[in-house]
């Protein structure tokens, strides 16, 4: 197993991912950032299942959330991204936060996320 980190973003729209990978039997990632990292939602994506040699689904993906956060968005997005890019189950939690973040804020946190994220699958292929 080896885990990878990367950060996207600057100051307190700053995100990190630490992604582990499990040669090849799945993915885990914590994505975290903002003022307050925590744990608001998670997401699970798997290839889809086959049946007589057709795939039924590009991604099954399945989400929990604490209540009150949106940060299950932001894990189903990454989920199924890494899910489609590397054939493996991938199990994705994200936790971002910062105090009276306006509309422009979120969407930067959101769009840092997937950026880490993608960046942690690049060193990933090398």
């Amino acid at each position: 197993m080896r885990t990878l980190c990367a950060t996207a973003g600057e100051g307190r729209l700053a995100v990190t991912c630490q992604l582990t990978e499990t040669d090849g039997n799945g993915l885990t990632a914590f994505v975290y950032g903002g003022e307050l990292p925590h744990v608001g939602g998670q997401a699970l994506a798997s290839p889809g299942p086959e049946l007589h040699g057709e795939r039924l689904s590009r991604v099954d993906l399945w989400t929990a959330t604490v209540p009150g956060h949106k940060d299950v968005e932001a894990a189903a997005a990454i989920a199924r991204e890494l899910c489609l890019a590397t054939g493996q189950a991938v199990s994705v939690t994200v936790g971002l936060h910062v105090d009276g973040a306006s509309a422009s804020d979120i969407a930067a946190l959101a769009a840092n996320a997937l950026a880490a994220a993608r960046a942690c699958l690049s060193s990933s292929r090398e």
